[in-house]
Formats: structure tokens, C-alpha cells, sequence
């Protein structure tokens, strides 16, 4: 009996723990070069909305846990290889198993080769906004162009928005056309985007990837940083100025400063 009483004590204090457990999600898995899949160390894969990092070990492995479920964005960086981006949807207790390949920066130019651009699941819709001629567009033809170029330097082709970048870090943020905050669209500041040196008091832009936020100005929420997207790895874009031309199914708490949309390949 007194055996009995104490494995059931001791089921009811792991209960807790096994029921957190189950309600996040993990990933874990390799950061390789792409030619030679050699592992790569010290790369940083993070969960930009969630805060969540990890440092790839001397065999390049990572795990991240304790992810919310739903879709996320995971974003890969490393110095000397350009960084990599794709979008997962977890569910509550599993494990997703991955590996990322990483390429060095291409310096030399090559002959263009002309093929038609394969669709992408965000196409039709990318597409539907542009023909209702409200907002500011880069499609395929336009990324395909400045594939080689940082994300904060494509997104100055389009009037509109207002970029900033960091003077101690390589993060850059955008907000939109409207200038600082105001009473009606004030956002507090993370410390974690203070230290990366992101300005105070600016009306930053909702953003969007395949169609799911990212960024919403939601209390406690860190901004989106621009850096951590790879232009090639970008379909189409989307910038809004304000409220009045953002696209219904888009209407989030951030309208007043506008809203980036990216669609990724």
C-alpha cells in the first residue's frame, strides 16, 4: 500500500510538467553547407516571434523547445553564408526533424538564363491585390533582380515605407509612411529590441508571412527583423500605408501604421 501511494505521488507531481510538455511543440535538427553538406557551427536558428535561439553545435545539430503551436517562421544565420528562412506549422507535443543547407554568397556574375517562374501558393492572392491597384508590389520579376540584395534595401524601392537600420547589430525594421506614434497607436518597446538598437516612439507596420502575422504590435511582442529573410527566398511583396488600403483579411491591431506582406517560394 505504502508502495502504491508513493508511485501515485509521484504521477501527480510529473503531471504538470507532462501536460506543458504537451501543449508546445519542438524542432531540432542540422545546419549543413549546401555543396558538401558538411556541418556548420555556430549558427544561430531562431524563432524570431517567439525569442526562442539556438547555437548549432561542432556537428551542427540544434533543438529548440517549447514552441507554440501554429505557424512559425524560422530563421537561420551565419556569418559568411547568406541566411535561410522557411515557415513550419507545429502541433501541440511533436518534434519537427530538419535540416537547413546554407550557401556562401555568390560574388561572381553569371550569364541570365531566362525561365518562366514556377507559381507559388501566395501567387493567386499576391496577384488579386495588385489588380485592385491599392498599395506598393514587388513580384517575381522585380526579386528575382535583387535576389543578392538585403531585404531593407529591396523594400527602398517602394515609396511608402520608412526603414531603419541598427548601428550595433545587422537587425533593420520597418514602419510605416505615417511618421512617430501617436496617443491612438503607441507601442511599448521590447528590451530585447533596445539592445539590437531599434528607435523609439515610430508607428511600426503589422507584417505578414504567407498570409500569417508575424508582427501586430501586440504587447510583450518583438519587432519583426527584416534581416532575418532572404531575398531569394521571396515570391512577392506587399506594403501598405495605412488602414484605409490594407486588404479586409488583414485588418490587425497595426493598421494605423500600415502592414508589410510577404509571400515566401
Amino acid at each position: 500500500m505504502v508502495i502504491g501511494a508513493v508511485l501515485i505521488a509521484v504521477l501527480l507531481l510529473s503531471m504538470p510538467s507532462l501536460l506543458s510538455a504537451q501543449r508546445f511543440s519542438a524542432i531540432k535538427g542540422q545546419v549543413l553547407t549546401d555543396s558538401s553538406e558538411n556541418p556548420i557551427r555556430g549558427a544561430e536558428v531562431t524563432i524570431p516571434q517567439l525569442r526562442l535561439t539556438a547555437l548549432t553545435d561542432s556537428a551542427g545539430r540544434f533543438r529548440i523547445t517549447g514552441v507554440t503551436p501554429g505557424r512559425q517562421l524560422i530563421a537561420v544565420k551565419r556569418i559568411g553564408f547568406s541566411p535561410v528562412t522557411a515557415v513550419f506549422d507545429f502541433r501541440a507535443g511533436d518534434t519537427v526533424d530538419t535540416d537547413f543547407l546554407m550557401v556562401k554568397p555568390v560574388t561572381t556574375l553569371k550569364a541570365v538564363t531566362v525561365q518562366t517562374a514556377k507559381p507559388f501558393p501566395g501567387l493567386a492572392e499576391f496577384e488579386r491585390h495588385r489588380s485592385n491597384g491599392f498599395g506598393r508590389f514587388l513580384g517575381p520579376e522585380d526579386l528575382e533582380k535583387n535576389s543578392n540584395r538585403q531585404l531593407v534595401e529591396v523594400l527602398q524601392l517602394l515609396p511608402g515605407p520608412t526603414l531603419f537600420r541598427s548601428n550595433v547589430s545587422s537587425s533593420a525594421w520597418v514602419a510605416g509612411g505615417r511618421g512617430q506614434q501617436n496617443a491612438g497607436n503607441t507601442y511599448q518597446l521590447e528590451q530585447f529590441d533596445k539592445a539590437k538598437g531599434a528607435p523609439t516612439k515610430q508607428c511600426w507596420a503589422a507584417v505578414y508571412i504567407n498570409g500569417s502575422p508575424v508582427f501586430q504590435g501586440l504587447p510583450g511582442e518583438q519587432l519583426f527583423d527584416l534581416s532575418t529573410i532572404n531575398v531569394a527566398t521571396i515570391a512577392g511583396i506587399e506594403f501598405y500605408n495605412g488602414a484605409a488600403s490594407i486588404p479586409t483579411e488583414y485588418n490587425g491591431s497595426r493598421n494605423t501604421c500600415g502592414a508589410l506582406i510577404m509571400w515566401l517560394r
